[in-house]
């Protein structure tokens, strides 16, 4: 199995390119650096419909806490982008591995 895939399988997100895995020593805790495949960008975070790029979003890059692995924390870190919706006006992206609005994974969302 090759890295990415099996960070994938731990990690629980589909659709999902690993970029990069470290460990912060100041924060201890483990980042998953991800993007979601071609097909899944630029979809409202709302509806799911294709949009137009707004921009790349004002805060840069965001983390969503995902299920520890044993007692080290693990954020899966990505792109905060922006896209405009013709129904919802300018809305962050959908992101195949969290819900809108939410700071965390599906599967942290389930396990919890």
């Amino acid at each position: 199995m090759r890295a990415d895939s099996l960070w994938r399988a731990v990690l629980g997100v589909e659709q999902t390119v690993v970029e990069d895995v470290w460990f912060d020593e100041d924060e201890l805790v483990v980042v998953v650096s991800v993007r979601p495949v071609a097909r899944q960008r630029g979809r409202c975070g709302r509806c799911r419909r294709h949009c137009s790029g707004y921009d790349q979003g004002r805060g840069g890059r965001r983390r969503w806490r995902g299920l520890d692995l044993g007692t080290v924390r693990v954020f899966v870190e990505a792109d905060s982008v922006r896209v405009t919706c013709p129904d919802h006006g300018v809305v962050v992206a959908h992101v195949p591995w969290a819900r809108h609005d939410a700071g965390h994974t599906r599967m942290f969302d389930d396990q919890v």
